[in-house]
């Protein structure tokens, strides 16, 4: 996340609200998050750009001398660096302070503090789904990589985590639990997210039977479903995303599934190269192919993402279905749903 501070905030004669604000800077060392360096310039330095942080009452009252001095070679580091336009692009803003449309510091170093969870319908298999395509897309060469490999930082220092619904039947209620509970209490939408199977099938239209779902998250009531359903948006209840496949395991390249199912037959090769990708998109591996190379389709496709293959393969099978983002200074990008994902990810990161 990009930091910024209100500097009316730190002119507080409030104990426990310097004690909080000690609290923020200190996390801020752990180098987890960006600071924007215009909000602070006024806060730490005098108009001669020399350091007076040290004599706020905040420093003297709530900082030991070596955590100022940490803090001190932080901010005179970090000062001097920009935060690059494509951070700002992807990257959650949090505007700390005491005002109507900033966090106020309480529930900003909850956020910066707190692990973010994605619920997934199934907390081990899908989890290595997402694993994997953030490993392919944080090795990349794309020009979004550096925010892949943030997200890759936060999921090895275990700052975001997957929680089990058990299925799709339970995400609304797995959401809700979090919702509810103390420590996402003000913060959940800065901490959670929810990523489910759309089930589609061709047949059907390419609507999804998941209306009560997309309708919980979007906090109203969907009886004729449109286009514009699919798309999460700002205003929803929390960050979530619905797969456009039928399934994850719609997502994996055919190479792969041909690699690593070694007694598929040839019959079933030609049967599923004979497919188009969109027919491929709705296929239900577990209806109609259920002995693919007798593996079980539930645990070992999740682990082909895992594989050691280039995010090449994901793009090529995501080629026929881009999806357009807007970014904030209005320019429009169109993308694989895959990067779509992650860049969601990272909101919550």
């Amino acid at each position: 996340m990009i930091i910024s501070f209100n500097p009316a905030i730190f002119q507080t004669q409030d104990d426990d609200m310097q004690s909080i604000l000690a609290d923020i800077l200190i996390e801020l060392l752990q180098d987890n998050h960006f600071i924007d360096p215009s909000s602070i310039e006024s806060i730490f330095f005098d108009n001669d750009n020399k350091y007076i942080f040290n004599q706020n009452k905040i420093a003297q009252s709530h900082l030991s001398d070596a955590k100022r001095q940490n803090l001190k070679d932080y901010i005179e580091k970090k000062i001097h660096q920009n935060i690059t336009k494509l951070y700002r692009n992807h990257l959650t803003h949090l505007p700390i302070g005491n005002n109507s449309e900033e966090i106020h510091p309480k529930d900003a170093y909850k956020i910066l503090t707190e692990r973010s969870k994605i619920i997934v319908e199934n907390g081990i298999n899908d989890w290595k789904f997402i694993l994997g395509i953030c490993q392919k897309y944080s090795n990349s060469k794309i020009k979004r990589k550096s925010i892949y490999q943030l997200l890759k930082k936060a999921i090895s220092q275990e700052m975001i985590e997957p929680d089990h619904a058990g299925g799709i039947g339970d995400v609304i209620k797995i959401t809700e639990r979090w919702i509810n509970a103390d420590r996402y209490h003000n913060i959940y939408q800065y901490k959670l997210m929810a990523i489910f199977d759309s089930d589609k099938e061709i047949r059907n239209g390419f609507k999804t039977p998941h209306i009560d779902k997309i309708g919980y998250f979007k906090r109203k009531e969907i009886k004729n479903i449109q286009p514009s359903n699919y798309e999460y948006d700002a205003n929803d209840l929390i960050i979530w995303h619905i797969l456009y496949k039928r399934k994850i395991e719609n997502y994996i390249p055919l190479d792969i599934l041909f690699d690593k199912a070694p007694l598929i037959t040839q019959t079933q090769k030609n049967d599923l190269l004979s497919k188009s990708e969109s027919d491929l998109d709705f296929i239900d591996y577990n209806k109609d192919n259920n002995d693919i190379g007798q593996i079980n389709i539930k645990e070992e496709f999740p682990k082909m993402f895992l594989g050691n293959f280039s995010y090449h393969l994901l793009e090529k099978r995501c080629e026929h279905h881009k999806v357009r983002i807007e970014l904030p200074d209005g320019t429009i990008e169109e993308i694989s749903e895959l990067e779509q994902i992650l860049l969601k990810i990272v909101k919550i990161i």
